[in-house]
């Protein structure tokens, strides 16, 4: 602790030189401009000269992340609203007001485009088995993982391994997985052929699912027993001197201490129905089946091969898509926060 105070009071000392420095130079050039300063003013004026320098060295720092700020979000978010609003002529290569034709589209698809309804049956499924199996899981290995159970930083490790390596290298691992190895494996133990979990039509879409939960918990278990390690440890040893077992202490004392972090997985959650992909883009890139098509694998493969004259329906649609889950989010959020359990 000594090391590293001495190493944060060196930076911080760093830091107060280059801030000075860049005060002295502002008050040197204003006196260069102004004159010398009268005496009786010379005080007053050094600590208004400050503000001002601390005030111009403030927004010469925020400068950068502003107008980054301002291009990548504002601008962009608000290119996309005009565009939803036009339609772009090929021929002539000119937008055009278009009013609400690209809703309408949007809406006409939705319920007739049988992409789409597979987008929405798959997305829904998705996350329903995100929530249903996927936290309950992520949940309890970080339980473990935080009582130190046996072999608890080998599950911590197997668990977090795929969050830190390429999307693209455990796709094709757990691509040569489910293709070969398996089929092989079942080859043997049945002396009969099977289809690669992937290309079965039957298997596919739920071996994407297994995957999607199994490449998440390293983020969730992460989180989760970050949140449980910061319980105090009182609460734990008054509750253990009460006679609590470990399935009761999971339920009522680890689950209502980090129910603010379950909430926030939650919540995020809902808004991934629109954006969830299901890395369907890592294992088949732009040509993977309509049935396995998700709404978020859907905007991403249709983004990415759109030309000019796409851009204005796939606004809208993102538009539509934001519309339904901004009000979807907030009262998911508000119900959870609602009737979730209590730390008193």
């Amino acid at each position: 602790m000594k090391k590293k105070s001495k190493v944060e009071k060196k930076e911080n000392e760093k830091f107060a030189a280059f801030k000075r420095a860049v005060s002295d130079f502002f008050y040197n050039l204003s006196v260069k401009v102004h004159g010398k300063m009268p005496h009786k003013q010379a005080g007053a004026t050094a600590i208004g000269l400050k503000k001002r320098n601390d005030m111009i060295f403030y927004c010469l720092m925020m400068l950068f992340p502003v107008a980054q700020f301002c291009t990548f979000y504002i601008a962009v978010n608000l290119n996309s609203v005009i565009l939803a609003f036009q339609s772009y002529d090929t021929l002539t290569g000119v937008h055009s007001w278009a009013g609400f034709d690209n809703f309408k589209l949007v809406f006409y698809n939705l319920f007739n485009d049988p992409t789409m309804l597979y987008s929405a049956k798959n997305s829904l499924i998705l996350y329903a088995c995100g929530l249903v199996v996927g936290v309950p899981l992520a949940l309890w290995f970080s339980y473990y993982i935080y009582k130190k159970k046996p072999l608890f930083r080998v599950f911590k490790v197997m668990l977090f391994l795929p969050s830190i390596i390429s999307a693209i290298a455990m796709s094709v691992m757990f691509t040569y997985f489910a293709e070969r190895a398996i089929p092989q494996l079942l080859k043997l133990i049945f002396n009969k052929s099977f289809e690669g979990l992937l290309s079965g039509s039957k298997t596919a879409f739920g071996t994407l699912v297994f995957y999607s939960i199994w490449i998440g918990f390293g983020t969730g278990i992460l989180m989760y027993s970050g949140a449980m390690n910061s319980i105090s440890d009182s609460v734990v040893e008054a509750a253990q001197i009460d006679g609590i077992g470990m399935i009761r202490e999971f339920f009522s004392i680890t689950i209502p201490l980090i129910y603010p972090t379950i909430v926030t997985f939650l919540v995020v959650g809902v808004a991934g129905i629109f954006t969830n992909q299901m890395n369907l883009f890592s294992f088949f890139g732009p040509n993977a089946e309509n049935s396995l098509s998700t709404f978020g694998y859907y905007l991403y493969k249709n983004t990415q091969t759109a030309s000019f004259s796409d851009y204005p329906y796939l606004s809208s649609m993102g538009i539509v898509m934001t519309i339904v889950a901004v009000p979807l989010t907030l009262l998911v959020k508000y119900l959870l926060e609602k009737f979730g359990p209590s730390t008193d």
